[in-house]
């Protein structure tokens, strides 16, 4: 009526039960703990910061769904970026971010990750997309703050490798790096290109510390200054050759004139009509600076009268002593190229650069003038030999070529 059941069924019977319930199931909770241990978040964070070349720490990680990571409280070489989730797949890794602040610091390590993408195959060999929900920054005073969802999108194919920067709600604003890698019989060379079209205002800020370790890297326009335009330029083996055009607004001329001889304040634009560069060298410009309302060191306008060779209208002449002059109107527009520098003053202004209380200050020059006196009226030199300051070197290393150099 019963089965007879032996000792030896019994003790296979329960070693079947141990290895098919009990062993999984603890293997299970080992895992489920070492994933949510403080040494497999230890362990996580140093690899991203081999991966990233820079410090990554975050307060708590958990897996949502195979394959996906969700990292609270990250924190990239100390700038917050609220919570992050990595989803990786064979050809293609995913990373969605939190609402953040656009600062200098966290585009700097945006530029610096893009940049090891591009030149670092072996080490990113996987298409990449950056998804930020809101990046945020404060706009002009009075205008409140702006708020984008910005995509970065790194795409290889065979020798390509490309850094895309777009915002999905307004797609004419879009940034891309190309890096082509060209075999030659020696050995590859590198091109690079960008291009970038910018319709909604952008901070300069952001923009300048994008650039990295470049000329401009110690510019300062002001907080507020924000950037228009578009830009082509490509680099080879000769330098930089590109052309750009566009606007700067929110400018402080205080910011700009902070690390130059002589220093102006007031708020300022600047309209780019027309800025053209090879070789890494400037070979024409077409800038309109205006303000409408600032002081100026006096050593502004007489070395506009002396070196530049403006003409000085009474009320320059009637100045005195004073080191700052008061203006109600400053507009002046810079035309550069291999042929010298032309200061000219707006049709409607009748040749009056800069005007006070109604009167003229100084008028235009009447012809142009060579490139090593804009050189020295920017950095303060006034001697016709060897530059004197390193803003002259340097102006004198960027600005064209004079043509009888050629």
């Amino acid at each position: 009526m019963f089965v007879e059941q032996s000792a030896a069924r019994l003790w296979r019977v329960r070693l079947g039960f141990l290895l098919l319930c009990l062993v999984p199931v603890a293997g299970l909770a080992a895992w489920a703990l070492h994933w949510h241990s403080v040494a497999h978040r230890q362990e996580t964070a140093a690899v991203a910061t081999r991966l990233l070349g820079t410090e990554v720490s975050f307060e708590s990680l958990s897996h949502p769904q195979p394959g996906t990571l969700r990292l609270e409280g990250v924190r990239l070489a100390g700038t917050s970026l609220g919570t992050v989730e990595v989803e990786a797949i064979p050809t293609e890794v995913r990373l969605r971010l939190d609402r953040c602040d656009i600062q200098p610091g966290f585009v700097r390590q945006l530029a610096t990750l893009a940049n090891r993408w591009l030149t670092e195959p072996a080490l990113f060999p996987r298409n990449s997309v950056i998804d930020i929900t809101g990046l945020s920054w404060t706009t002009a005073a009075g205008e409140g703050e702006a708020v984008w969802p910005l995509r970065v999108e790194c795409v290889t194919a065979g020798g390509v490798r490309a850094v895309r920067i777009v915002s999905p709600t307004r797609a004419a604003n879009e940034i891309r790096i190309v890096r082509t890698v060209e075999p030659t019989a020696t050995r590859s060379q590198n091109r690079w290109e960008v291009h970038a079209t910018l319709t909604d205002p952008l901070p300069a800020a952001a923009i300048i510390a994008g650039l990295g370790k470049s000329p401009l890297a110690g510019w300062q326009l002001g907080p507020e200054a924000a950037v228009t335009g578009t830009l082509q330029a490509a680099a080879t083996s000769d330098g930089w050759a590109g052309q750009a055009s566009g606007r700067v607004a929110g400018v402080e001329l205080g910011a700009v004139t902070a690390k130059l001889p002589y220093q102006a304040r007031g708020a300022a634009s600047i309209d780019v009509a027309s800025l053209i560069w090879a070789e890494s060298r400037v070979s024409a410009a077409d800038l309109l600076l205006v303000s409408p309302r600032g002081t100026l060191a006096h050593d502004w306008l007489d070395g506009l009268i002396s070196i530049v060779g403006c003409r000085a209208a009474p009320a320059a002449v009637e100045q005195g002593a004073a080191d700052t002059r008061e203006f109600e109107q400053l507009a002046l527009r810079l035309e550069v190229d291999g042929s010298g520098a032309r200061l000219r003053a707006e049709p409607q202004r009748a040749g009056c650069l800069v005007e006070s209380q109604g009167l003229p200050l100084v008028f235009e020059p009447p012809a142009a003038v060579t490139l090593d006196r804009l050189a020295w009226l920017l950095s303060g030199t006034r001697a016709a030999a060897v530059p004197g300051t390193p803003v002259s070197a340097w102006l004198l290393s960027v600005l064209p070529l004079p043509q009888r150099s050629r």
